[in-house]
């Protein structure tokens, strides 16, 4: 007669999957009730209207500062952006009308004066 000693994590692992199953059937049975639904978009609802609250508090404390929103800043942004493209295609018209794409462009500045000779002596 083998006797082998029980093991303390099958009856564990047997009572976790269980609890699983029951957990399960419980959350499928309660997502289908119209409760649920209702609370979870009320919740949902409430979240956005914090959010919004939120959004104006802070769009009202930097009108205070005299600092811009995150809103005009992204406005300034797609401005600038619009600027320099349009800054881009009219240098490179002026390159094609002057025949200058093809020349290299200096690194830097060119000095045109000599420095004066140190007197000797």
């Amino acid at each position: 007669m083998s006797t082998t000693p029980p093991d303390p994590t099958a009856l564990f692992r047997t009572m976790i999957g269980e609890w699983e199953k029951l957990t399960n059937s419980l959350g499928g049975q309660m997502g289908t009730t119209d409760e649920v639904a209702r609370l979870i978009g009320g919740a949902s609802s409430a979240g956005a209207q914090a959010q919004a609250a939120i959004h104006g508090l802070m769009e009202r404390a930097l009108a205070a500062a005299n600092m811009p929103s995150r809103g005009e800043v992204e406005d300034l942004s797609a401005r600038l952006a619009r600027i320099e493209g349009a800054l881009f295609r009219m240098e490179a018209k002026i390159d094609a009308i002057a025949g200058v794409a093809d020349k290299p462009v200096p690194a830097g500045p060119t000095r045109g004066r000599q420095p004066s000779a140190l007197p000797e002596g």
